[in-house]
């Protein structure tokens, strides 16, 4: 299934934060302004790593509250130094009340927070970006909904329509749970089978900034699949257009070789799909109908 990244999943299933550090803040030019010698530089780093790790393990966007600002900045000239550096310049802490671009937008909590750590959110996860990993990492969990979602797709990567194989944990081909939008839990409306190939390829995008097509489910036509997820399908229309998608000896999308092709590889064929020859092994995406989960419920989320 699909990785959390800048995420640790601990035994009881939870979704744990991981602090992010730059691997050049120990010659951070503020710091070097702030420290009077090598070692105190370093003591600072520690100082800051120290209330960056409290603004990790509880959520707090990087504000803080004064009593842990004076835990571990214990002198009122380093206190000083970290909100007023010498010669003016970017701080390491923002007082309440401090204007930046990395405060642009944000509201300042109501209580414990009378400082806020200087562009925190550039490299850490908000609480809001936390809370969607974490319900994400529920849903790749959630073995009945792994098993309607495999019943809906038939196993066959919605990228490129290859079968996948669930026990295949180290080639392209292996079966993984993708979430077509990356910022957002959904269940079934934003999970599709996806070979790891095409998974990989994707990455941490949407399939538009990918430059991916997701195709429409076992047994639906792109217009069904449009249609459902607008929430306008009128299954009392028949359709004579048939959606047929192109492919070579593997089940992936190749260009269409005759009618009129669209960029994705999908040829337009006017009246009833054509009979086809059934072979030894038929690829399922090409099943008339199939039984499970509502069609409804398909992966696709609306524009």
């Amino acid at each position: 299934m699909s990785e959390l990244s800048d995420y640790y999943i601990d035994e009881w299933g939870a979704a744990m934060a991981w602090l992010r550090l730059d691997d050049g803040m120990d010659d951070d030019p503020i710091i070097l302004n702030i420290a009077r010698s090598r070692g105190e530089a370093d003591r600072i780093l520690g100082m800051l790593t120290a209330m960056m790790l409290y603004a990790a393990r509880h959520l707090t966007d990087g504000f803080l509250p004064e009593l842990i600002v004076r835990e571990h900045l214990r002198s009122k000239r380093l206190r000083e130094a970290f909100t007023h550096p010498p010669g003016g310049g970017a701080p390491l802490l923002h007082r309440r009340g401090d204007t930046c671009e990395c405060l642009e937008g944000r509201a300042w909590p109501a209580t414990g927070a009378d400082y806020a750590i200087h562009h925190y959110l550039k490299s850490n996860p908000s609480r809001e970006e936390y809370d969607v990993q974490r319900a994400k990492g529920a849903e790749l969990r959630d073995r009945e909904l792994f098993a309607a979602v495999r019943h809906r797709d038939g196993d066959c990567c919605r990228y490129c329509g290859v079968k996948t194989r669930w026990a295949d944990r180290r080639s392209g081909a292996g079966m993984v749970l993708d979430h077509i939008d990356p910022t957002t839990a959904a269940g079934a409306a934003n999970l599709v089978i996806a070979c790891r190939s095409c998974n990989s390829r994707k990455g941490n995008r949407t399939p538009e900034g990918a430059g991916m097509n997701l195709m429409p489910p076992l047994g639906q036509t792109s217009d069904q699949t449009n249609a459902e997820t607008n929430g306008s399908t009128n299954r009392s229309t028949t359709d004579t257009t048939t959606h047929v998608p192109v492919r070579d000896g593997t089940g992936r999308v190749n260009a269409a070789t005759a009618g009129d092709a669209g960029p994705d590889g999908i040829r337009s064929i006017i009246g009833p799909a054509p009979n086809r020859l059934r072979s030894v092994n038929p690829n399922p995406y090409h099943r008339a109908a199939i039984t499970g989960p509502d069609p409804a419920d398909h992966a696709g989320l609306p524009d």
